[in-house]
């Protein structure tokens, strides 16, 4: 009787009786499951290791203020002078469409 069942290409004699009673499509319904079942904690694993933890409010604005105060140190007086006429003209464009 089990000399059939490894004819048939089962891996380990343990199996054998198990493998009895589970006719084809029991087994691939399983196998169904298992690739359903492993895809999902796979998804899972990579979405909970990729999403970032919440930051406070008030510490992600503090280190955005930082930030920006080490390019505004950076920068010299021209390049100053320039990015307030750039921000100056953008308000302006913006000024001139609400007021359509």
């Amino acid at each position: 009787m089990f000399i059939k069942y490894l004819k048939r290409g089962a891996s380990a004699p343990l199996f054998l009786p198990f493998l009895s009673v589970i006719n084809t499509n029991m087994k691939n319904l399983l196998k169904q499951y298992f690739w359903i079942f492993s895809i999902t904690a796979g998804l899972l694993t990579v979405v909970l290791l990729l999403v970032p933890e919440k930051k406070n409010r008030l510490e992600f604005i503090e280190e955005e203020l930082k930030k920006v105060e080490t390019k505004q140190k950076i920068l010299t007086e021209k390049e100053k002078q320039l990015e307030k006429l750039a921000t100056e003209k953008d308000w302006e464009e913006v000024d001139k469409q609400t007021d359509k």
